[in-house]
């Protein structure tokens, strides 16, 4: 089960108390939680890349929305398939999404991407009532009681309830004077304010090249910074609302699971988190902090112990080779995952040393690639985004400044960061000038592998419609295409 757009502390799990996810909580009481569990991309088809393959961006070649995934990579699903399991791939319809169109249903036997659901963000402005919720994992829950109880399976469910713009209802809108409610329940005009001093997401330099490129932030991120604090408690809270959306599509994809009555390795995780303006970001797509490459992960396998925690640095990069070993079947070669399998079995205080976070939603391909290097204690990042963004004289709040010249290839430079993020969870000491050998042995590290992996990948370049654009603008992308 992939969650997108979850932060790991609104979980009770990870330490929540506002009881928001039962369901995960319940999940994770019968499985291992993992505290250092992260992203492979800080956007959806990155990251899903990532999990699927078992392979960092450098390998796939997905580092941004416009390379899909091609058809030289073996998919968990595929390698299933060869050993005699259903495989079937569930979520709803968004450009930002769980999409075949990006490559992502090779090996999927059965693939349902089904219109937004009327209780989820996406689907608001459909007809009907919202009903009791979940809908977006009925699909999953019904081809899972079709299948035959003596064949495998593997089920992928993606969700999007917890996504931006978060409201599934005009609930809340005329009592609300901070405006931030109605402006999320109207997102989807595409209307933005143009500003270049400002890092939002999908910033890629301001290249008017093909592609995906910035065109400027969405209104709404300019009402809630004008209108706090009241309009970022808001957008937090509805964010909090979405989470506990979220957690009823869990809760009928693990119903499913029990009523198939079959021993069953159950694993939930992010593709990625969300800022929500803790480190000036109010979305994701842009920085690569805690709050968003950091994801929950938790593993219930049958005969294991419940109810335990690992802080194993460990990646979505790991899930592929983990399962394969799980389940006995033969995991590709010349993947970049390593297996957890001994980490859950409570015999390995290390999985790996180092894990990578590569690509930016609308990065142009030139110039430097955004990302994260983490090797614990530190998180090494390079982006677009000011490391320590400070606040802003008068209305409004963090106004990151982009770094003053040009990389030689034409792309805006970016800041490279470092922090010691058991010292600093927060990510508010910038170390890169005081230990800026450590940050330069991580930058090379990064660039040792990304020069292995060179020219071994052919990625699937993606053609973006004008419609498919405009559902990349509605999902808080700042996007647009060569010619608008």
């Amino acid at each position: 089960i992939s969650v997108c757009s979850l932060r790991a502390d609104h979980l009770g799990a990870y330490g929540d108390t506002r009881g928001l996810t039962p369901a995960m909580d319940s999940l994770a009481s019968k499985g291992m939680r993992f505290g250092h569990a992260y992203a492979g991309a800080n956007f959806t088809l990155g990251s899903l890349a990532t999990m699927l393959t078992g392979k960092f961006g450098s390998s796939t070649g997905v580092l941004n929305w416009g390379r899909g995934l091609s058809d030289q990579h073996r998919t968990l699903p595929e390698v299933l398939g060869l050993y005699g399991y259903q495989t079937g791939g569930f979520s709803v319809d968004a450009a930002t999404g769980f999409r075949p169109d990006y490559g992502l249903d090779k090996g999927f036997q059965r693939m349902k991407i089904i219109t937004p659901p009327r209780d989820t963000p996406d689907g608001r402005f459909e007809a009907g009532p919202i009903g009791p919720g979940g809908a977006t994992a009925k699909p999953m829950a019904e081809w899972i009681a079709r299948q035959d109880k003596d064949k495998p399976l593997f089920a992928m469910l993606h969700t999007r309830s917890a996504h931006f713009p978060f409201v599934n209802s005009q609930e809340g809108m005329n009592t609300d004077p901070s405006g931030v409610r109605k402006a999320l329940w109207n997102e989807g005009s595409g209307q933005r304010e143009r500003t270049e001093s400002r890092a939002m997401p999908g910033k890629a330099g301001g290249q008017h090249r093909a592609g995906l490129v910035h065109v400027g932030e969405l209104k709404i991120h300019r009402q809630v910074r004008n209108s706090k604090p009241l309009g970022l408690r808001v957008w937090k809270e509805t964010y909090a609302e979405s989470v506990q959306r979220t957690d009823v599509d869990i809760e009928v994809a693990l119903d499913a699971v029990r009523k198939r009555g079959r021993k069953t390795i159950v694993i939930l995780l992010a593709d990625h988190g969300e800022t929500l303006d803790d480190n000036g970001e109010l979305l994701h797509g842009s920085g690569f902090f805690q709050t968003v490459v950091r994801v929950p992960l938790i593993i219930s396998v049958p005969g294991l112990p419940g109810g335990t925690k690992t802080d194993v640095l460990v990646s979505q990069v790991d899930l592929l080779p983990t399962i394969a070993e799980l389940v006995g079947v033969v995991a590709p070669e010349g993947i970049d995952g390593v297996s957890m399998v001994s980490a859950l079995r409570g015999q390995t205080t290390a999985v790996r040393q180092t894990v990578l976070v590569e690509g930016s939603p609308s990065w142009t391909g030139e110039g430097q690639l955004p990302g994260a290097v983490i090797s614990l204690p530190y998180s090494m990042l390079q982006q677009a985004f000011k490391c320590t963004p400070e606040l802003e004289t008068g209305p409004g709040t963090h106004q990151p400044p982009q770094p003053s010249g040009r990389s030689e290839m034409g792309q805006a430079p970016m800041y490279t960061c470092l922090f010691n993020i058991q010292n600093d969870p927060g990510q508010l000491r910038d170390l890169s000038t005081e230990q800026a050998d450590t940050a330069d042995k991580l930058l090379e590290r990064w660039a040792g592998f990304r020069q292995a992996r060179a020219g071994q990948s052919v990625t699937r370049r993606l053609r973006l419609d004008p419609a498919m654009v405009e559902m990349l603008q509605r999902t808080g992308y700042d996007f647009r295409s060569e010619g608008e």
